[in-house]
């Protein structure tokens, strides 16, 4: 049981070094740096103009500002009715 025991920490330590490295990586050359774009590419262009209604006014507005028109959602889509 002890063995068990002492792998297990071993290999916990070993991918928590691994995970800090690629990140610290990862924050070292710039991957990091346009978050915020990286986040949008998951949304097609119509994703990211539809109208949601938990939004506040001051997000709809920046949203609006930086993708174009906000379009009201189909059913289905992000609270259509």
């Amino acid at each position: 049981m002890l063995y068990a025991s002492v792998f297990i920490l071993a290999f916990t330590i070993v991918l928590g070094v691994v995970g800090a490295g690629l990140l610290v990586w990862a924050a070292r050359t710039g991957q990091l740096r346009r978050i915020n774009e990286q986040a949008w590419l998951a949304l097609d262009e119509r994703d990211r103009r539809l109208e949601r209604p938990w939004e506040s006014e001051q997000a709809k507005a920046e949203r609006a500002r930086a993708h174009g028109a906000l379009v009201a959602p189909r059913p289905g889509e992000w609270g259509g009715q």
